[in-house]
């Protein structure tokens, strides 16, 4: 770790000092890849870019859009020649496959423009996928990448042609945030159910006063309410610009983060695998045990950023984490 870090405040600091000087926003800029499906973490990072961006650009962005929504016309016509930002994550790889296909699919359709990747982790278990990542930076030429840990720091540097740079997570643009409720509960285990789940970590024994969740629901049928909501969405966006789903995206991400905030403010403490549960603790101030992902994320980025915070504690196993969060909430009670 480069420095010990003992403040939000500093973070989001440095989150300023290495995105500001990357783009001219004195004119349009756009943002994509927003988080249409039911995961806080990447609303969290989605919501802390509005931050920056609030701050920096001081103004929307012209074009918003998902992954799946992305309509390169409609993008040329609302920013004509100002930067591109996409959003940041852990999907920068092979794990998360369709983000990275539409990541090179954007390059293509655009060589030359400039592209800003906010801050990412990188993971690549097929070199083949590398290889093409490798040639489409490459081929674009106006490509920068941001990555938070110093694992994809080194991979970055060592095969990708363009600027790479470390930054903390976009996250910690939205500053300290309180918690919703008194906690009801001694422990909230916040534990991933997905691919990125460690098989290393031990058997969960769920102490008496805890509870078990994770933050991911699936990508949920939505009402008829608002099917006729994203459809008035779509008619007011083509005559008025991405103003619309602008509003949208930040209304849906904020309640995507009021879930995260209940669902932790209900621990005295918190044991989580998930970064954003990590950083979500921080954030509100929670004492928490963080335990790693399946290829090194959370560990990385903590040991980069965050080890040194008040009321973190890195542990390897359940049993070790259990013990630091139940001491914690014995501390608060």
């Amino acid at each position: 770790m480069d420095r010990m870090f003992e403040r939000v405040e500093d973070l989001a600091e440095q989150v300023w000092q290495r995105v500001t000087p990357l783009a001219d926003l004195s004119g349009g800029y756009a943002l994509l890849d927003f988080p249409d499906y039911s995961n806080v973490g990447d609303s969290l990072i989605w919501l802390g870019e509005l931050a920056f961006f609030e701050r920096a650009a001081e103004r929307a962005p012209a074009y918003v859009s998902t992954i799946h929504g992305f309509d390169l016309d409609a993008l040329l016509r609302a920013v004509p020649d100002g930067p591109i930002f996409l959003s940041g994550g852990g999907n920068f790889g092979d794990l998360w496959p369709r983000f990275q296909r539409f990541r090179l699919e954007l390059l293509a359709a655009l060589p030359g423009r400039r592209i800003v990747q906010l801050p990412q982790t990188l993971h690549f278990a097929d070199p083949a996928r590398l290889d093409a990542t490798r040639a489409a930076i490459a081929a674009h030429g106006d490509f920068t990448l941001l990555v938070r840990d110093r694992a994809s720091l080194a991979q970055a540097q060592a095969t990708f042609d363009c600027p790479v740079a470390l930054c903390p997570d976009m996250a910690f643009c939205l500053g300290s945030l309180s918690r919703p409720a008194l906690p009801v509960h001694d422990i909230v285990y916040l534990l991933r159910t997905d691919q990125e789940r460690s098989a290393g970590l031990g058997t969960l024994t769920l102490p008496p006063r805890s509870i078990a969740a994770d933050w991911i629901h699936g990508a949920p049928v939505p009402s008829r309410f608002e099917r006729a909501m994203t459809k008035l969405g779509r008619t007011t966006s083509a005559l008025a610009g991405a103003e619309p789903d602008y509003r949208r995206f930040r209304a849906r991400a904020r309640t995507e983060l009021e879930r995260g905030r209940a669902l932790l403010g209900a621990g005295d403490a918190v044991v989580t695998d998930r970064l954003h549960g990590h950083i979500l603790a921080v954030l509100m101030g929670i004492p928490h045990a963080v335990l790693d992902n399946s290829y090194g994320k959370v560990r990385g980025f903590a040991e980069q950023w965050t080890a040194n915070l008040p009321g973190v504690a890195l542990c390897d196993t359940l049993e070790q984490a259990t013990a630091h969060a139940l001491a914690s909430a014995r501390e608060l009670a």
